[in-house]
């Protein structure tokens, strides 16, 4: 049986697994599943369409499932899925897909801050930090473990890459490669994540030869970068990134 608070509203159609806590103050409609074990802190509302998974937690005054504030929104039926162990912090948004059947996703074990905002159709990775107050624009593309600090702000369909670091207070409007730092106004590629890609063990060869991926296209060394690409799984993951892009890449720091 889930633990519900007299003070939260919980529309009967709501489906929430043994272990479930819902504090004081919340508002779960009709529609919303969720899973084992986790916890809605005070204030959370989950409107419909909210698929929750196990462990996570949510709030204090976390909205889920709004509706999307796009123009081009005909309404519909449509979804948001956090995942499992993911944490949204106070006063975190996250809006439904504005596409009909779609949904708007947080994988798991991320971690999204106060004041953060997750719009319509986005899609956050696994392990992903979004820092206080950062702004996802609609369709946006957050890979696994990368990491974007307080204030960044990404532009609707702009993909930042995995492992990569966004700098505090960037303008994200091209797309920020796997395993590389970007930061300013507009964000420009300036090395690679160093901190961050020890942390995940990735360090020796693997990144030597990372270093060696970011400089041959630092200099246009196209033969370079896809030698290194057919025999290095990392830069080959950053080549299919690379041919994926549809707004192009942020462009290298002293480099016009």
């Amino acid at each position: 049986m889930a633990d519900v608070h007299p003070s939260a509203v919980v529309d009967p159609a709501a489906r929430l697994a043994a272990g479930v806590t819902v504090g004081p103050f919340c508002v779960v409609e009709g529609d919303v599943e969720v899973d084992a074990d986790a916890r809605l802190l005070p204030g959370t509302v989950l409107f419909g369409g909210t698929r929750v998974g196990p462990r996570a937690v949510l709030g204090p005054y976390a909205t889920l499932g709004g509706a999307p504030m796009d123009d081009g929104w005909e309404g519909g039926a449509s979804e948001v899925h956090v995942g499992a162990d993911a944490q949204l912090r106070d006063f975190v948004s996250v809006h439904r897909a504005s596409t009909p059947g779609g949904a708007t996703r947080i994988g798991d074990g991320s971690l999204v801050m106060s004041y953060a905002h997750v719009s319509h159709d986005v899609q956050v990775g696994r392990g992903v930090t979004l820092t206080t107050t950062v702004q996802l624009g609609g369709y946006a593309e957050i890979h696994d473990h990368a990491v974007l600090g307080a204030g960044a702000m990404v532009h609707q369909f702009t993909r930042v890459g995995a492992y990569a670091m966004v700098g505090a207070d960037s303008a994200v409007n091209r797309d920020v490669l796997p395993y590389t730092l970007a930061r300013g106004s507009m964000a420009e590629h300036f090395r690679l994540n160093g901190v961050g890609l020890h942390r995940h063990g990735i360090d020796g060869d693997r990144y030597r030869t990372l270093e060696q991926a970011v400089r041959a296209i630092r200099r246009g060394d196209e033969a370079a970068f896809d030698a290194l690409a057919d025999a290095h799984a990392d830069v080959a993951a950053m080549r299919v990134f690379r041919a994926a892009s549809r707004r192009g890449l942020a462009r290298f720091r002293g480099r016009r």
